[in-house]
């Protein structure tokens, strides 16, 4: 499952958000509408609505990598920086002020990854294949 992150990392792009969650979570939900209230579409990787059913395992590599055993676990530029409380800090420092508006959607088009065909109207990209 490391090599499932470490590929995921890299097809959202240099400059990319990602967040690995899960859709009922309300800390998740907190990133991901912070997130997209200064414009920025994370790249998503809901856990919970994983086609291949591998969601706990990406998690325990998750946790093996970053120490971290919740979600949400954000990363920016390929580097984790934390859940919840971390996004809403680093929006707050300005780590995200730099990030393109548009990264997340157009690196995960590039990428080829799958959305799950969640139709909330959500500005994140939902990544559920391999």
């Amino acid at each position: 499952m490391t090599d499932f992150i470490q590929n995921t990392l890299q097809a959202a792009g240099p400059a990319a958000v990602v967040l690995f969650t899960k859709s009922y979570c309300p800390y998740c939900q907190r990133a991901k509408e912070e997130l997209f209230d200064i414009g920025i579409a994370p790249v998503v990787v809901e856990l919970d609505k994983r086609d291949d059913d591998d969601g706990a395992e990406i998690q325990a590599a998750l946790k093996e990598l970053t120490g971290q055993s919740t979600v949400p676990s954000a990363w920016l530029r390929g580097q984790h920086i934390g859940g919840s409380e971390d996004v809403h800090q680093g929006i707050e420092d300005g780590i995200f002020d730099d990030i393109p508006k548009s990264t997340g959607e157009e690196y995960a088009d590039k990428s080829g990854v799958m959305p799950n065909g969640t139709d909330d109207g959500a500005p994140y990209n939902y990544i559920t294949a391999k």
